[in-house]
């Protein structure tokens, strides 16, 4: 039996696929892929001196400037400690500011405690206020507590804590806003504080109160597949529109799933594959102001994460049909690559401005022309 499940057709089996590529039109091969025209690159922070380590960054606008932050640690993924630091841009990405510190022991709720990590950060903007919602790890990698929130004093520049938000939660993306006034946050969460975050999740806000708790929401039953196994590293993001909410988790067994909500994220479908061949990665998805559904993944085949891409839908479908190249293999530009991935993207003044790890050492920025983007945009050899 089929069933349509916000606004594609799928079957009931979560083995089977549901179609998030327009089957009509030919899956873009690796080497027919171009960039997008006018697209722009910089780098934005090369880790280096006491850290080392530099992942999964984030950009925000704010009262006209753009912040893009991340996580570091001295040498490895999580080894020794976890803080948040980023960097200010006043001229639309072309150069960055000296580095800031944004979340660490110093400054969080837990007071000046060794052992306690900060990973990562989502970013958000509201009314004036600019928020970053981290999460605490304590007693060692990966081990997660606390959601906490902080919050910018413009007038001093200084981060400070405005406390914890939510249990065990990892946010993998900033909140969104849904009709009738509250937040979603997609991430993923642990069962109980100081286990690994291995159920994709939810939070729900309660209205715009950014400060007030918010409610986690497991998008797998039993934090479980279907077939009773767990998930490893079940990064999620999500496109909201209305009460429907579509969310794509990393699933490292393979491809990732897409789940369904009819109901602002409180109670969610069985997971289903789809058609769009990912790399076990972080995925990004968003809506420009065109109405055009866009995702940015690493591109499968390829070697690693070497080849990131960004694909669009039409404006108000829900089928891609159009894809580019964001980065590819070694970049002499940036002095950097082949590896490219965990993006996060906004649309600010008509532009996508995209940042994304290279190496695990680089926090670097590609800025595309909304434009350019068009679902029947034809696409140029890059450089033209």
């Amino acid at each position: 039996m089929f069933v349509s499940v916000a606004g594609v057709t799928a079957a009931e089996n979560p083995s089977d696929r549901v179609s998030l590529w327009d089957e009509r039109v030919p899956y873009p091969s690796r080497e027919s892929l171009s960039h997008p025209r006018s697209a722009t690159d910089v780098m934005v922070h090369r880790a280096s001196g006491k850290y080392n380590f530099l992942h999964d960054a984030n950009i925000v606008a704010h009262k006209g400037k753009l912040l893009a932050a991340w996580y570091n640690c001295p040498r490895g993924e999580m080894v020794g400690e976890s803080v948040i630091r980023g960097r200010w841009s006043t001229d639309r990405g072309q150069t960055w500011s000296d580095v800031e510190v944004i979340a660490d022991r110093h400054n969080g709720h837990w007071g000046d405690q060794k052992g306690i990590m900060y990973v990562p950060i989502a970013l958000r903007s509201y009314r004036g206020t600019l928020y970053g919602f981290v999460t605490n790890m304590k007693h060692g990698p990966d081990l997660v507590h606390k959601c906490e929130v902080f919050a910018l004093d413009d007038q001093t520049g200084a981060w400070a804590s405005r406390g914890f938000i939510a249990g065990p939660f990892l946010p993998n993306c900033p909140p969104k806003a849904m009709e009738g006034g509250n937040f979603i946050m997609a991430g993923r969460m642990a069962e109980t504080p100081g286990q690994k975050p291995r159920i994709p999740a939810v939070a729900v806000s309660t209205g715009d109160e950014f400060t007030k708790p918010w409610t986690v929401h497991s998008l797998l039953p039993q934090g479980k597949l279907p077939d009773g196994r767990t998930m490893t590293c079940p990064e999620t993001t999500v496109f909201v529109e209305g009460k429907e909410i579509t969310a794509l988790i990393r699933h490292t067994a393979g491809n990732s799933l897409v789940v369904f909500s009819h109901d602002f994220g409180r109670s969610w479908s069985k997971p289903h594959r789809h058609n769009i061949p990912m790399k076990n990665s972080k995925i990004w998805a968003g809506r420009l102001s065109t109405g055009q559904r866009y995702l940015i993944f690493n591109y499968h085949p390829a070697d690693g994460r070497d080849l990131l891409v960004v694909t669009v839908t039409a404006p108000g479908e829900k089928l891609f049909s159009r894809m580019w190249k964001i980065r590819e293999g070694y970049c002499e530009a940036l002095e950097a690559g082949p590896q490219w991935s965990y993006p996060c993207a906004i649309e600010y003044e008509s532009k996508l401005y995209v940042v994304y790890t290279s190496e695990k050492h680089h926090c670097a920025l590609t800025t595309i022309p909304v434009a350019s983007l068009a679902a029947d945009q034809h696409q140029v050899p890059a450089g033209q």
